[in-house]
């Protein structure tokens, strides 16, 4: 096949126009690296190999991009690189991050698990489930927040506290109290003590299993 046409397109990226194939677009900097131009011949091989080292390099470059706004875990920056470059060079552009420590999965895990636990007050069950989501290991995800020894009844009476400090004391406003409650992740056993520590009444509130 040979080289009939190179064309600048957005970005840093050239199309390749063949005389036997459909055009190909790879980065500027990767193609200025070879010694071909307008005439070339190449192979299947050498074209393959050329597609190659330009996703390598396109999805390292966004990969640190990426990065350069906040922190990733692994598989949520692979995902991402998915998006404009095939599984083999978002592989290698997540290894390399990793060995340059610029993601880490657990230093990623024990942050994002203290904002859920601090700032919004999240049951441990549901701040292990949002870092899963995430794309860390359930293993992972389960020390990360284990290491705040944070309990899920003074996590409540925390956000009893922050939204519901000005709520009735009748059972249908506890109630509805409770079912918020329930919505963001603790269990009835949790919303109970909370809601029972929270207002002092003469009657302990019980909520419907």
């Amino acid at each position: 096949m040979v080289i009939t046409g190179i064309k600048k397109k957005r970005g840093r990226l050239l199309q390749l126009e063949f005389d036997s194939l459909p055009s190909v677009a790879v980065d500027i900097r990767t193609f200025e690296e070879t010694p071909y131009q307008v005439g070339s011949s190449l192979n299947e091989k050498q074209l393959d190999e050329l597609v190659r080292l330009s996703n390598q390099r396109r999805s390292m470059e966004k990969a640190l991009y990426l990065l350069s706004f906040r922190d990733y875990s692994r598989r949520e920056l692979e995902q991402k690189l998915l998006r404009e470059t095939d599984s083999a060079a978002a592989a290698a552009a997540v290894d390399r991050m990793e060995e340059l420590g610029l993601i880490n999965d657990g230093e990623y895990a024990k942050k994002r698990a203290g904002y859920l636990l601090n700032q919004k007050l999240y049951p441990s069950r549901r701040a292990v489930e949002e870092l899963c989501a995430l794309g860390i290991d359930r293993k992972t995800a389960v020390e990360a927040v284990d290491s705040f020894e944070r309990d899920d009844v003074s996590q409540a009476l925390a956000l009893l506290n922050r939204k519901y400090y000005n709520m009735g004391t009748d059972n249908d406003s506890l109630r509805k109290v409770a079912a918020s409650l329930s919505r963001f992740g603790f269990d009835s056993d949790t919303i109970r003590r909370a809601i029972n520590e929270f207002k002092s009444t003469e009657q302990d509130f019980e909520l419907d299993d």
